[in-house]
């Protein structure tokens, strides 16, 4: 399928997002949420590719199956839902819940996530900075991310395309806007008041960033997660947020606090698909 199947610069060979993945177009919600019916009802490549056409137009047809992917919601290479996809089609067809748009930044951010690296390297370098942020930091550390992780640099103007359609992402209503994770300020951006993470989603996001980042690893230290980079840096989290959460987490059986004595721990999650029912729960 034409944006699904295409590598070269669009991907890279363990199955996350190339930087320049986006086609130059920010996340586009409504424009997504044409795509899950389409793979649902099956049929070959070439009737996917059509109808892809017809739906997004020659503008679209590339980014927004990318962007799919990298949230997430469609596997990698394959013009197939994840099992995450297929939920979502089933319970946020127009992907406007909240919890939605959590797990999809979340996908876009995770360290072992589908999304490009430099989305995951800005995300959680932006609590860093003490008050505003510009689209030239934002470029800058776009740079840095694709230098340090790709040994290569990109041209100047590539890279602030990166920056300006991460913050288009998070600003615009039709993208993750409803998140208020990134606000525009009058001298470049701020992080926003960011509305409440459901702890369905912190469940899931838990679960498979434990099973991408820890495998099989049944404890962690409890600073773990919230150490800078962590877990709850992706979600803008403090310790102390991020510990409440984990506490309510306990209450509903998803994992164990062991506090007695230093280090405190934390023991595995059950597996991604096993929680998918606690995602709308909240």
């Amino acid at each position: 399928m034409e944006g699904m199947t295409a590598q070269s610069k669009a991907a890279d060979p363990d199955n996350r997002s190339g930087s320049m993945f986006h086609e130059s177009f920010s996340l586009n919600r409504p424009a997504m949420s044409l795509i899950l019916p389409i793979l649902a009802n099956g049929g070959d490549e070439a009737t996917f590719s059509a109808a892809l056409r017809d739906s997004l137009g020659a503008n679209y047809v590339k980014a927004m199956p990318r962007y799919a992917r990298s949230c997430g919601l469609v596997e990698f290479g394959l013009p197939k839902l994840t099992p995450l996809g297929q939920h979502v089609l089933a319970h946020d067809p127009s992907l406007t819940l909240p919890a939605t748009q959590w797990l999809m930044h979340y996908h876009l951010s995770a360290p072992s996530g589908p999304g490009p690296r430099f989305w995951h390297d800005l995300t959680v370098r932006l609590p860093d900075y003490d008050a505003t942020f510009s689209s030239n930091d934002l470029t800058e550390e776009v740079g840095k991310s694709v230098e340090t992780t790709q040994g290569r640099t990109l041209a100047e103007r590539s890279l602030r395309t990166c920056a300006t359609i991460y913050t288009g992402t998070y600003t615009k209503p039709e993208g993750l806007g409803a998140l208020h994770l990134v606000q525009e300020a009058p001298d470049g951006y701020r992080l926003g008041d960011a509305e409440p993470v459901p702890l369905g989603v912190l469940a899931y996001a838990l679960a498979h960033y434990w099973e991408r980042r820890y495998g099989h690893v049944q404890t962690r230290n409890l600073s773990d997660l919230s150490e800078p980079g962590g877990f709850g840096r992706l979600f803008f989290l403090s310790q102390f947020a991020l510990n409440k959460a984990l506490r309510a987490l306990t209450r509903r059986g998803v994992l164990e606090l062991w506090q007695q004595a230093p280090p405190h721990q934390v023991t595995k999650p059950p597996k991604p698909a096993a929680l998918l029912e606690e995602i709308y729960d909240d």
